[in-house]
């Protein structure tokens, strides 16, 4: 009796850890569908934006969705603003966009490392970088304007969005509680190593960026400064930084290379190109929430299985606008490997 016991409650525990990874992923895959179906009802023009946003700042916790959404929302409004204001000036100079980026990232990171506001200083950086880079394809304010608005709507569509679905589904949540892996460690001192090696490997992605025409400029900006922006952790910075390196590079890779096997199964059919979504966003929430050290991998395989499958018209997924956009983030991991290769060799302590 004491051993079927013993089995029963093992079962019972791994049948509620399960039902708490499946209610979790059933509550991204629900905002993220509505996020790109209101992107297109409205006709706006980046329903990726709309879809990362809602993955990004999703939470079982009203009030940490919330907060991450605000956050996120603020950050993409002060750096759209900033873009806007220093363009009519800098456009159309590649040259200082390379300083531009190189400066703000490293800024960014220094702010994220020791403001309350981590998470809106990340995006207010992309986002100025975004609006800059943006700047150098066009003379006329009012289409950057535009750019800059999208962006903004986008954001705060998808931000809504999520917080709408945690809303409702909080009395699923609120019976099975999601299990937590953070471990409590203080906030490290500011550590300024890490702005400096985010704005050297700003100065070597973006000149390579423009000189390819790569598409996914932004993705690559998001890699960089995502890998050097660190939560508390007792484990030392370049440890943590290889195994972010590791499992961004890794989770990237393995989303791409098997959206390329799936690609050319959907014929462009919507009903395919749904199942599939939400099956990879699925295994990317479920990895997610398996074991601390595989769950940024999950994390990222999620992040990269949206920006290959949601692009700029609904249910059309080209293969070459797919690999581009995550041949960039593979392409800045292996820049940020390098860079932090150099100052391990030099002997400069992280």
């Amino acid at each position: 009796m004491n051993t079927f016991s013993s089995r029963l409650k093992k079962w019972l525990c791994r049948a509620r850890a399960m039902l708490r990874q499946d209610m979790f992923a059933i509550q991204v895959i629900v905002a993220l569908l509505l996020s790109v179906l209101c992107s297109n009802a409205l006709g706006l023009d980046y329903p990726g934006w709309a879809a990362l946003s809602s993955f990004a700042v999703m939470n079982t916790s009203i009030k940490a969705s919330t907060l991450r959404a605000i956050h996120r929302v603020t950050g993409t409004l002060a750096g759209g603003g900033l873009g806007l204001l220093v363009a009519p000036y800098l456009s159309h100079n590649p040259a200082f966009l390379v300083v531009f980026c190189a400066v703000i990232g490293g800024i960014a990171v220094w702010r994220a490392e020791v403001s309350t506001w981590s998470y809106s200083w990340v995006l207010g950086g992309v986002t100025a970088m975004m609006v800059m880079a943006e700047a150098q394809k066009t003379t006329d304010f009012r289409t950057l304007f535009i750019f800059t608005f999208n962006r903004i709507e986008e954001v705060a569509l998808g931000c809504a969005i999520c917080v709408l679905v945690t809303i409702l589904f909080y009395p699923l949540n609120r019976r099975s509680p999601p299990k937590q892996h953070s471990e409590s460690h203080p906030k490290p001192p500011s550590r300024l190593l890490l702005p400096l090696q985010a704005a050297i490997a700003l100065l070597l992605v973006t000149p390579l960026l423009l000189a390819f025409q790569m598409t996914g400029f932004w993705q690559a900006m998001v890699s960089v400064l995502a890998l050097f922006v660190l939560p508390p952790s007792a484990q030392p910075v370049q440890v943590q930084i290889n195994q972010r390196m590791q499992q961004r590079f890794a989770g990237c890779l393995a989303a791409t290379l098997l959206s390329l096997l799936l690609l050319p199964l959907l014929h462009h059919s919507p009903v395919l190109y749904i199942t599939t979504l939400t099956a990879g966003v699925w295994l990317g929430c479920h990895l997610q929430q398996g074991k601390p050290s595989f769950s940024y991998f999950g994390r990222q395989f999620a992040v990269a299985w949206i920006i290959v499958f949601i692009q700029d018209t609904l249910w059309l997924t080209e293969p070459i606008q797919a690999v581009m956009r995550c041949a960039s983030i593979l392409m800045a991991i292996a820049i940020i490997g390098l860079v932090m290769l150099v100052f391990r060799s030099l002997n400069i302590p992280a």
